[in-house]
């Protein structure tokens, strides 16, 4: 019974993680690299170098947690946080 209980226990405890990874958005962690919307061109780059190097493009923002405000340039790029993705310039 109690082996019965454990396994259970391990199927709920995974199950659950499992639905928390998808709910997730991207953006939130500083290690996250976002797709842009589809047919957007500037989601063929995978780098903030890459993206900061086309001009057509702006830094997809971090959306997660920061001991200090992220200062964002003209172009969507902060000093101080990651970019998370690469999207068209607005208007563009």
């Amino acid at each position: 019974m109690r082996r019965r209980l454990k396994v259970f226990a391990a199927v709920i405890w995974f199950c659950f993680g499992a639905a928390l990874a998808q709910d997730r958005p991207c953006g939130l962690s500083p290690s996250d690299w976002c797709a842009s919307p589809v047919g957007d061109p500037c989601g063929r780059h995978k780098t903030k170098a890459v993206c900061i190097a086309d001009n057509a493009c702006h830094g997809m923002r971090y959306r997660g947690e920061s001991v200090i405000a992220c200062m964002f340039d003209a172009r969507g790029f902060a000093s101080n946080c990651p970019a998370v993705g690469c999207v068209r310039a607005p208007g563009r």
